[in-house]
């Protein structure tokens, strides 16, 4: 069996949202490890401790001199560059979770937690992309109004690519059945990662088919495979 990513927060939306969403049938990843960031904060780290040796070094003339331990000063701002680095891999991972009735995404925190019900999805604007090596997909992926497009992935030459409308299920008060008053308009919204989005693609059919919102065989347009792009393109073209 493939790997579901159950992680703690993954295993904590399926605890929380289950009762409305019903079984979880896949997690998939969206990643990128900024290692470009490494050395620059490395860097900054070494300026941090020269900081810190100009103006944390005592004025008694039985005070070391300054940069007295050169191992020490070394190993300190090496580390704290690497603080800094980790800071940056709560924004390399992003994960959406297919559900019986919808998609889960923003779970981290109850109050950022948004779901798509399958009856807020346009199944016809269900495709994938492809873009050259190198070239993030979801940046040729363009609308007209940006407040429409919702990014999902952190990065990727693949990308799922729906029309929908989210609604919130961990604010208090909200009953996860549908859009709750004011909730935002429809808009497009892509997941983009590194591989071909097979699997996500065909538990995201299969769920609908099984809710009885896309009749098995319909003339739904084929989402896969993905559709080779080199330049931007206007989901909300017509």
């Amino acid at each position: 069996m493939a790997d579901t990513g159950r992680t703690w927060l993954v295993r904590r939306a399926e605890r929380l949202y289950g009762d409305r969403l019903g079984r979880l049938r896949h997690s998939e990843l969206s990643w990128h490890i900024a290692w470009k960031w490494l050395p620059v904060l490395v860097a900054v780290g070494f300026i941090y401790g020269i900081i810190a040796e100009f103006t944390g070094n005592p004025s008694s003339q039985r005070s070391p001199g300054l940069f007295s331990d050169v191992p020490l000063f070394v190993t300190s701002s090496i580390l704290t560059g690497l603080v800094l680095w980790s800071l940056t891999l709560f924004w390399s991972f992003r994960r959406l979770l297919v559900f019986d009735r919808g998609l889960v995404y923003g779970y981290a925190q109850k109050q950022t937690a948004r779901a798509i019900f399958w009856n807020d999805i346009d199944a016809t604007s269900l495709r994938t992309v492809q873009a050259p090596a190198g070239v993030e997909a979801d940046g040729l992926l363009k609308t007209l109004d940006k407040k429409s497009k919702v990014t999902l992935g952190v990065s990727g030459r693949f990308a799922v690519v729906f029309r929908g409308k989210p609604s919130a299920i961990g604010a208090v008060g909200s009953t996860g059945q549908g859009p709750a008053a004011g909730a935002p308009q429809p808009g497009f919204f892509t997941f983009s990662m590194s591989r071909i989005p097979d699997r996500l693609v065909a538990e995201i059919q299969q769920a609908m088919v099984e809710s009885g919102l896309q009749p098995a065989g319909s003339t739904v347009p084929k989402a896969l495979p993905p559709v080779q792009i080199s330049s931007a393109v206007r989901l909300d073209q017509a």
